[in-house]
Parts: C-alpha cells; sequence; structure tokens
C-alpha cells in the first residue's frame, strides 16, 4: 500500500531526526560557541526549511518519489530485440537474424511492432518458418486487448499509482515540516518570554539595589532601624532567587534553539540568550480575513489529501479488479513482404491475423480481491469523514484558546499597569513615613508578578495565533 510505504519513509526521517540530535549533543557547548543575535520569525523559519538537516531529508523523499514515477512510465519505453540462431553442424546449415521493435503504447493496452528477418542457408521442413528470400522479409503488426486489459491493466493502474504516489508524498512531506516548523517557532517564542522575564526582573533589581544604598544610608544615620534593612535584603533574595531560575529557563530554551536555527551550511548555530530582539517581526498575526483564509484552508489540509490520494489508489485497484472479471480476448494482427530472389512461395504480401481468448471458470481470486478493495473503499471514506472532524475540531479548539488568550493578554496589561502604579505610590509612601516595608516588599512582589504574568500572556496570544496556523496547515507549503 502507498501509504504503508510513506510510513516507513516517515519513519526513515524520524531515524534522521534522532541522528542529528545524537550529533546535537557532542558538539561544542554554546559557551564555546560564537553567539548571534536572534534573528526575526521569517528568516528563522527560511533557515529551518532551506538548511536543517531533517527538512534536507524530506525533500530527498521527493526525489525518490519522482524516481518511483519514471520507474512506472519505463514499462512504456520502446524495446529492439535481436535474435540470431545457426545450426553449426550436422545435415542442414541455416543461420536466421531476426531484429524487432516494439512499442508498447496506453490505449487498448497494445503495442506495435516492426520486423526484419533474414536467413541463409537449408533448413528443415519442420523449421521452414525461417526461411526468407534472399533480401529478408519486413513486416509491422499492432495488438491489443478487446476486454479484459481494453480500459485498465497493471501497467497503466501502476503508472497512475505512481503519479497519485508522488502527490501524496508531497502532502506527507507538507504536513511532516509544518509540524517540525512548528516546534521550531514555539521553542523561538519559548525563549523569547523567557528573556523578556529576565530582562524585567533584571530591571526590577537595579531599581531596588539603588534604594537600597539609599536605605543603608538612612539606617547609618539612625533614621530606619536595621531589621528594616534586613527586611529589604530579604525580599531582594526572592527577587534574585527567581532571577536565576527564570535565567535558567531561558538558558535552556536557547540551548534547544540552536538544534533549529541552521547556517547556511547546516551547521547549528547559537543565540544570544542576552539579547532578545525589540521586534521580532510576527508573521502569523490573525484577524478577521485571516479566520476567513485558514478556515478555507481546512479544505485541503495535507490530511486530508493524502487520505483522498489514497482513496484514488484504491478505486484504480479496484477498477483493475473489476477488469480481471472480464475475459481476456486479445487480436494481433500483421502485415509482412518478402524481398529478393527464392522460394516463389515467400513472395507477395502475407497478412495475419489472430485472435486469442481465454476466461477461468469461477474466477474466485478476482472477485476477492474486488470485494476486499470495496470494502477498503468503505473504510477509507468513513476514515476520511472521521479525519474531517477532527481537523475542525482542533481548529475551533485553538480558535476559542485564542479568543480567551486574547482578553487574558489585556486584563493581564492592565493588571500589571496597575500594579505598577501601586508599588510607586507605596514607595512615595514609604519615603513619606506613611507605610512600612512589609507593604511596600509586597508591592515589589506583585509588581514582579505582574510584569511576568503579562510577559507570558502576550507570549500565549502569539502561540495561540501560532497554533491557529498550524491547525490549518500554513506555516509551510511544499506547493
Amino acid at each position: 500500500m502507498v501509504v504503508q510505504k510513506l510510513k516507513h519513509r516517515s519513519l526513515r526521517y524520524l531515524t534522521c531526526t534522532l541522528l542529528a540530535v545524537g550529533a546535537f549533543t557532542i558538539q561544542p557547548s554554546l559557551a564555546q560557541q560564537a553567539k548571534y543575535e536572534a534573528p526575526p520569525i521569517e528568516l528563522f523559519i527560511e533557515s529551518m526549511v532551506n538548511y536543517h538537516p531533517y527538512v534536507l531529508a524530506i525533500n530527498e523523499g521527493n526525489y525518490q518519489a519522482a524516481a518511483e514515477l519514471e520507474i512506472a512510465r519505463s514499462s512504456f519505453d520502446p524495446i529492439i530485440e535481436q535474435k540470431t540462431n545457426s545450426r553449426v553442424s550436422g545435415y542442414y546449415d541455416g543461420t536466421n537474424l531476426t531484429q524487432r521493435f516494439t512499442n508498447p503504447i496506453e490505449d487498448f493496452n497494445g503495442s506495435v511492432f516492426g520486423e526484419y528477418r533474414i536467413s541463409d542457408g537449408d533448413f528443415p521442413s519442420y523449421e521452414g518458418g525461417y526461411e526468407t528470400l534472399s533480401a529478408g522479409e519486413a513486416s509491422v503488426g499492432v495488438a491489443i486487448s478487446l476486454l479484459q486489459n481494453r480500459e485498465i491493466d497493471k501497467r497503466r493502474t501502476e503508472l497512475r499509482n505512481a503519479g497519485l504516489a508522488t502527490s501524496q508524498w508531497e502532502a506527507l512531506a507538507t504536513s511532516l515540516i509544518n509540524d517540525f516548523v512548528y516546534k521550531g517557532i514555539n521553542e523561538y517564542i519559548s525563549w523569547y518570554e523567557s528573556a523578556l522575564q529576565v530582562l524585567a526582573v533584571k530591571e526590577l533589581l537595579d531599581t531596588a539595589s539603588e534604594r537600597e544604598r539609599a536605605l543603608v544610608t538612612r539606617v547609618e544615620k539612625g533614621d530606619l532601624a536595621k531589621i528594616i534593612l534586613t527586611e529589604f535584603r530579604a525580599n531582594i533574595l526572592q527577587q534574585k532567587l527567581l532571577l536565576a531560575e527564570l535565567t535558567q529557563k531561558r538558558d535552556g530554551h536557547a540551548q534547544m534553539l540552536s538544534f533549529y536555527w541552521r547556517s547556511s551550511t547546516g551547521q547549528m548555530l547559537a543565540i544570544d540568550e542576552d539579547m532578545p530582539p525589540n521586534d521580532i517581526k510576527w508573521p502569523f498575526l490573525v484577524g478577521n480575513g485571516q479566520l476567513v483564509t485558514l478556515r478555507n484552508a481546512l479544505n485541503q489540509h495535507p490530511e486530508l489529501d493524502i487520505m483522498k490520494l489514497e482513496q484514488a489508489v484504491v478505486e484504480n485497484k479496484t477498477a483493475l479488479a473489476n477488469n480481471a472479471l472480464l475475459p481476456k480476448l486479445d487480436l494481433k494482427a500483421s502485415i509482412a513482404r518478402d524481398v529478393g530472389s527464392g522460394s516463389e512461395t515467400l513472395e507477395g504480401t502475407e497478412t495475419k491475423l489472430g485472435l486469442s481468448f481465454s476466461y477461468p471458470l469461477g474466477n474466485r481470486k478476482a472477485k476477492a480481491e474486488r470485494a476486499q478493495l470495496l470494502s477498503k473503499q468503505r473504510e477509507l471514506q468513513h476514515k476520511l469523514a472521521s479525519t474531517e472532524q477532527v481537523i475542525t475540531q482542533r481548529f475551533e479548539q485553538a480558535l476559542v484558546f485564542w479568543t480567551q488568550a486574547k482578553d487574558i493578554a489585556a486584563f493581564q496589561s492592565e493588571n500589571a499597569s496597575l500594579a505598577r502604579t501601586l508599588s510607586q505610590v507605596e514607595k512615595t509612601r514609604f519615603d513619606a513615613g506613611d507605610s512600612d516595608m512589609f507593604v511596600l516588599n509586597a508591592r515589589a512582589q506583585a509588581e514582579i508578578r505582574a510584569q511576568i504574568k503579562e510577559i507570558k500572556a502576550r507570549v500565549d496570544l502569539l502561540k495561540a495565533e501560532l497554533m491557529l496556523y498550524k491547525e490549518a496547515a500554513m506555516l509551510y507549503s511544499m506547493k
């Protein structure tokens, strides 16, 4: 089955990926490599689909599928044959040479042929068919099927299915690369999220460090109790611990991101984890117009294309099984003429017409194969309906998540703004002596949490938009 072959190829590409991951683990660590500023998303995608060994391995599958199609076409290649027979001992010394050109044609399972024969010497009576006049015999002819194999035969079925397999592999490659691109972009924006969170906490820590110096001065002057400074430093320690955790998460994503980001030579590139870009040039924005396009794309989803093409393959096989139930009636006609001197019985134009007929009684094999293929057609129809529903359901679920992510991002942005305002007010009140360190620290911690949640909500919205494109298989197209 074509699908089984495609699945085997997919396993080979998975093996390639695992080998690539193995190679990744033995390369020098990121600390030992030159680091580069993160590219915009579109350039990042371009590096994956053009230079990553996983994608290059998938592209090789396209060449292999095209070769399979060419192999199927080869069954209609013209053929040249030559046969020579010579009796080298005995009473008779006859020698004959036959050259034949045969050109298969798709219509009627037919073929046209031309033949030239020439002989010399004596032949026994039972080999009289070898004899020709002195200049030889030329003939042309045609062979066609009148019933079985007239409309379809094994060669034409293999050719049609090879063409379908090429399209099927293209659809599967599109699906595989879409999934791969999704993983790469998802890793990119996960790094981007943690990198922004690290910068946010660092900025607040820098502000807190300046405030700590002011508090130290006030404690030394006796304006504040030492316990207030200790409490403030305990809060800073909590923020530093949070920074360490976020930095660990950021560096982990940066390490994995280099597996996806490739140079033009296919080498992994190490990202500068400290420098998230100000603008990643996000190409997967979603609005009403994009939603219409994404919904329409569901009808051409590669998973559906794979199944529809598999249905076409089975339909071709079913037609071939129906063909096997027909009687076999073949026609062969030829015209031949000898040239030169020799026996008068060989002179003139000779026309031949032949019919051959056969039919297996019962024909149980063809009937069983036909019943099996009809059942397979019904199976694929049910699977296609189920797959259509699954794809639609996944998209609708992603759409719900996107709608909610928009609201959450707006709320978290407002929450972060309020938290900053409250923290600033509390600092002013503390400096005026109208608040205590406990409330000030609580406000500072709330500000940090709000900023981290705001960044997460913004990136979650990007992930929700990315998921919509992924479910519509519009991250990458082989077409």
